[in-house]
């Protein structure tokens, strides 16, 4: 089946792309979330296996 239309990284790209997202919600949610890790709102610990820099 080669050469049968675009490759698969193009076809996941698309995918990944959604026309309309809703640009205003995530400027809103990565807005509250900046407000809560500046003002120390938000104290809960990192759980270890949630650490991805280990």
């Amino acid at each position: 089946m080669t050469g049968a239309g675009p490759p698969p990284a193009a076809l996941l790209a698309a995918a990944v792309r959604v026309p309309g997202a809703d640009t205003e919600g995530e400027r809103r949610a990565v807005a509250a979330f900046r407000t809560t890790r500046d003002t120390g709102t938000h104290r809960a610990r990192t759980r270890r296996r949630d650490d991805w820099r280990r």
